[in-house]
């Protein structure tokens, strides 16, 4: 591509490695000249009409790119692969899902599985430049899958909230796959964004006479905002659930401890359990946190500050 260097190059940046054949044919190639390189090998074809350069990898990220490329403006990437996209699964496998208005291109392709159905604005956003379901959608979309529990927690740590899921609800309709997607976010109506998080929230509720609020939001200041796993909030009481997927990198070890400096300067107790100690002694650590809530509605009454120990 001598001549075109330059072009073809600042089309293959725009999509991250792909480009398509009208984009070579508006560029200035002939089409047996593309065919040409395709012969040679200096192009390698992903989808009909869509290439990438013999040098770019054939990466699960291209695939995408490719099929967004292909389809145009009205693909929605969708189902697992929007849940990769959006980092709620490690991997995606198959056909690429996609949505695409009714009525639109008709062509169909082995590697693309195309679902005809219109999608409000409110269902689809952009990411590092496809377009893909939003996020709450994309946990619906999931609801049938084997880790749908998963997809949905992950999301739910990463600030989808049940009210945005309840409004993504609304919007299904009564399809299929409905009752599936209810039943999902039914499950985390009840508090917490995980399985242990859930379990540890209805233990002390059952074991002890303190209100506790799942998610608890506080303001530190203007532009800082926590979420608390669990919390007494008259008493200043969180108790954070860390488990390993999320609080294993470096950057969540020092974002723990800055966060926990943060809340015991403004004068919250911050208690820290693993999954595992809730899973091997659930009793003995209920009732350690009982104890640390017992002991700050003491002092509370004393100093004046509550008077049954929450408010």
């Amino acid at each position: 591509m001598a001549r075109f260097d330059h072009s073809v190059q600042q089309a293959l940046a725009r999509h991250s490695g792909v480009i398509s054949r009208a984009e070579l044919l508006a560029i200035g190639l002939s089409p047996s000249a593309v065919n040409r390189r395709v012969r040679s090998g200096e192009l390698r074809v992903v989808l009909p009409g869509v290439y990438r350069p013999a040098v770019v990898p054939a990466t699960p990220e291209l695939r995408v790119r490719a099929v967004a490329l292909r389809l145009g403006p009205a693909c929605v990437i969708a189902g697992r692969w929007a849940a990769w996209w959006h980092g709620l699964i490690q991997a995606a496998a198959g056909p690429v899902s996609v949505v695409m208005p009714p009525g639109s291109w008709p062509s169909t392709h082995p590697t693309v599985a195309v679902a005809r159905r219109t999608l409000v604005p409110a269902d689809r956003t952009t990411i590092r430049g496809v377009p893909v379901t939003g996020r709450a959608r994309t946990v619906l979309d999931c609801a049938g899958e084997f880790d749908a529990e998963s997809i949905r927690d992950t999301a739910l740590q990463r600030g989808t909230t049940i009210w945005s899921l309840d409004r993504a609800l609304e919007r299904y309709g009564p399809g299929r796959g409905a009752v599936a997607a209810r039943r999902l976010v039914d499950q985390a109506r009840p508090g917490g964004v995980s399985p242990p998080e859930r379990d540890a929230l209805h233990a002390l509720l059952r074991a002890g006479p303190h209100s506790w609020t799942a998610g608890l939001r506080i303001c530190m200041g203007p532009a800082e905002q926590y979420v608390l796993d669990l919390a007494i909030e008259g008493l200043r009481l969180a108790v954070e659930v860390d488990g390993w997927g999320v609080h294993s990198t470096a950057e969540a070890y020092h974002r723990d401890r800055a966060r926990q400096n943060r809340l015991v300067e403004a004068g919250w107790t911050v208690l820290r359990l693993t999954p595992r100690q809730l899973r091997d002694d659930p009793d003995g650590e209920v009732a350690a946190i009982l104890r640390v809530a017992a002991k700050l509605a003491a002092d509370g009454v004393a100093a004046g500050r509550v008077k049954d120990g929450c408010r």
